[in-house]
């Protein structure tokens, strides 16, 4: 696995607060295992992912996290760049 320093894994607001990042966002979807048939890391590239299914799956968490409901892949990606 990959080694990011403490500070990254803890959640600097609560689970249904609109105070989190996308990068932390992305972090906690990588870490569990449920979601890795929509995003993971690159084989062989250190602190590369993949998004496997960006329109159903990634932007639909991230607005709802974000209390966002028209959320998109568009929007998304404007954002993690």
């Amino acid at each position: 696995g990959y080694h990011f320093p403490e500070w990254a894994y803890k959640t600097e607001s609560s689970p249904g607060s609109r105070q989190i990042q996308l990068w932390h966002f992305i972090l906690e979807l990588l870490q569990k295992e449920e979601f890795r048939h929509v995003i993971a890391w690159q084989q062989g590239e250190y602190g590369e992912f993949v998004i496997k299914d960006p329109d159903e799956v990634v932007a639909r968490l991230w607005g709802r996290r974000k209390c966002k409901p028209q959320m998109n892949y568009d929007k998304l990606s404007r954002a993690l760049r």
